[in-house]
C-alpha cells in the first residue's frame, strides 16, 4: 500500500503503472507453463520416466527428483512476478527474470549442444517471453 492507502500497483492519479503490466503478464505466462508442466508434462514425461524399467533405478529416481525441482522453480518464477506486481518490489522481478533467463539460456543452449530439435524440446523458448517481459519492466523502472 502507498501512503494514500491505495494498492501499490495503482499510481496516485488512479492510472495503472505500465511496468506492472509486464510483471502481471510474466506471472500469467509462467503460471500457464507451470500448469502445462504439471498436467501435460506430468502425463507425457514424468509418469513414463517413473515407470521406466530400462533406466538404472538411481538415475530414474534422481531424474524424477529433478522433475519436482523444476516444478517448484517454475512456480517460484510465477510467484516472484505476482509479488513484483502486487507489492511493487523490484527485487522479486529481478529474481523472476534471472530464473526465467536461466531457463531460457539453458533450454535453448543445451538443446542445441546435445543436437536435439527445438521442435521436440521447445521448453527453453517458452521462457523467453517471460525473460523479455521481466527485463522490459525492469528497464522501464518497475
Amino acid at each position: 500500500m502507498d501512503k494514500g492507502g491505495m494498492p501499490a500497483f495503482i499510481i496516485a492519479e488512479g492510472e495503472w503503472a505500465l511496468t506492472n503490466y509486464f510483471y502481471a503478464l510474466a506471472a500469467i505466462i509462467s503460471a500457464i507453463w507451470f500448469a502445462v508442466h504439471v498436467f501435460i508434462g506430468g502425463r507425457e514425461i514424468a509418469q513414463p520416466l517413473r515407470q521406466s524399467i530400462e533406466l538404472d533405478p538411481l538415475v530414474r529416481d534422481v531424474q524424477y527428483l529433478c522433475w519436482h525441482f523444476t516444478t517448484v522453480s517454475i512456480a517460484a518464477i510465477s510467484l516472484f512476478f505476482v509479488l513484483a506486481f502486487f507489492l511493487e518490489q523490484q527485487p522479486y522481478a529481478v529474481a523472476g527474470t534471472i530464473m526465467a533467463a536461466g531457463f531460457t539460456l539453458t533450454g535453448i543452449g543445451l538443446v542445441a549442444a546435445i543436437r536435439q530439435s527445438h521442435r521436440k524440446a521447445p521448453q527453453g523458448w517458452l521462457f523467453a517471453p517471460i525473460t523479455l517481459l521481466g527485463l522490459w519492466g525492469l528497464l522501464m523502472g518497475g
